[in-house]
């Protein structure tokens, strides 16, 4: 898979290979590239469904407050309104596939890759706002 566009977010590698002018709208599709101890921060969505596959690495979700296992090929699932993420817990780099439904959140990813939580927090929290992503920490 080409990606159409290529960002960094938190200094992790996101392809975006189906974007919201590919799907109309539908659904997103990206590579997320995981360093060993990588992965976004819990969080919420209030318009998006993802899907999470594995397709290297050694992945743990983050679901209903618990962490479980995803081996790789595996798939879980993260839907709105419910805090979720993911982390390598592996020793390399890993790639998640993400599939995000309805598209848009590729966007938000976008906006939010020049900045860095170490010195941008207020302006990431005031896109994520505009976004319905809400951080839990």
């Amino acid at each position: 898979m080409s990606p159409i566009r290529t960002f960094h977010v938190f200094g992790e590698r996101i392809d975006v290979v189906v974007d919201f002018a590919t799907s109309n709208g539908a659904s997103a599709t990206i590579i997320q590239h995981v360093p060993a101890g990588g992965g976004p921060p819990p969080h919420s969505h209030t318009k998006e469904d993802e899907t999470f596959t594995i397709l290297e690495g050694e992945f743990e979700v983050l679901k209903d407050g618990n962490w479980q296992p995803v081996a790789k090929g595996e798939a879980a699932y993260g839907p709105r309104g419910l805090v979720h993420t993911f982390r390598n817990t592996g020793t390399s780099p890993g790639r998640v596939l993400i599939f995000i439904t309805p598209a848009g959140f590729e966007n938000y990813l976008e906006a939010i890759s020049p900045l860095s939580p170490a010195t941008d927090m207020p302006k990431i929290l005031e896109i994520s706002s505009k976004y319905g992503i809400t951080f839990h920490m």
